[in-house]
């Protein structure tokens, strides 16, 4: 029989691997334009944050299956977050290219600077929508109330800080080039306390599923058993956060190993999200 005459739970099998490399893409891209920001990075980590957030664009466009019909994602703003997360991301890539460009030799005869009231203008605007580009796949999914475990106002905050995390992780792995400017022992206590937040946000997440019904609790019996299970505890934890914590704060020659670990973890943790999704089919009328 199909699923529609299953009324038992089912696992939602429409986002899998190209869904999360497109959410990990854009959330890493746009957590470290905020770095680039705060942190006074190299432009050129503002400008490779560019392309992550361009690249997981148009990974989604294959994923959609007909590129040309994607223009419809955006005609409903006002009622979709999906169509808002594509404003966001429209604005996040010319208001951040625009507010970096007069940082490079190749664009400087543009009338504005990086200094100039233009220029912060444009930098402000592009800071604000890669923040929303970041909280927006979190919206999407606890938008959707016949899934418990993402029907969860957690959702867009787990979201933001596995977002910072992993724009950490980038910096950890390129840390030999000088992408990030800060001296190593600020970089490691500040991914320290982004994992201990991570793991802190994560374990209240799976414990209020064991009080959201029978979906959630077999969402949790998913992240705790078989071939997901691991994937979640070996992949996202233990490789994706207590090893990236360990080498930070004790064995700082590693650093980049620890980048490479953080960064696996963070599109593990996208993965799991999505395929530990199980609802109740609506029963036939």
């Amino acid at each position: 029989m199909t699923d529609e005459f299953n009324m038992g739970l089912n696992r939602q099998g429409e986002w899998a691997w190209l869904v999360a490399v497109d959410l990990f893409l854009g959330g890493s891209g746009g957590g470290l334009f905020l770095l680039y920001m705060f942190f006074d990075l190299s432009p050129s980590a503002a400008l490779f944050s560019l392309a992550l957030v361009i690249l997981g664009a148009v990974v989604l466009l294959c994923e959609l299956g007909h590129p040309l019909r994607a223009w419809r994602a955006i005609a409903r703003p006002s009622t979709s977050w999906i169509s808002r997360g594509v404003i966001f991301v429209t604005v996040f890539i010319i208001a951040g290219f625009l507010s970096i460009a007069p940082s490079f030799s190749a664009f400087s005869g543009l009338l504005w600077s990086s200094a100039s009231l233009g220029g912060r203008t444009l930098a402000v605007i592009a800071g604000i929508s890669a923040f929303m580009v970041i909280l927006y796949p979190g919206f999407v999914l606890s938008a959707s109330p016949s899934i418990p475990f993402w029907n969860s106002p957690l959702l867009p905050v787990l979201f933001f800080a596995q977002s910072l995390l992993a724009a950490n992780g980038i910096a950890f792995l390129f840390s030999p080039l000088g992408l990030y400017d800060l001296s190593l022992p600020a970089v490691s206590y500040l991914t320290a306390l982004l994992i201990i937040t991570n793991l802190i946000l994560v374990a209240i997440h799976l414990l209020t599923l064991q009080r959201s019904g029978l979906p959630g609790r077999e969402s949790l019996r998913l992240l705790n058993h078989g071939v997901l299970g691991w994937t979640f505890g070996g992949g996202v934890i233990l490789l994706g956060m207590v090893l990236p914590l360990v080498i930070g704060l004790w064995i700082p020659s590693l650093v980049v190993v620890a980048g490479a670990f953080i960064l696996i973890g963070t599109l593990l943790y996208r993965y799991c999200i999505l395929k530990a999704g199980v609802y109740v089919p609506f029963p036939l009328t």
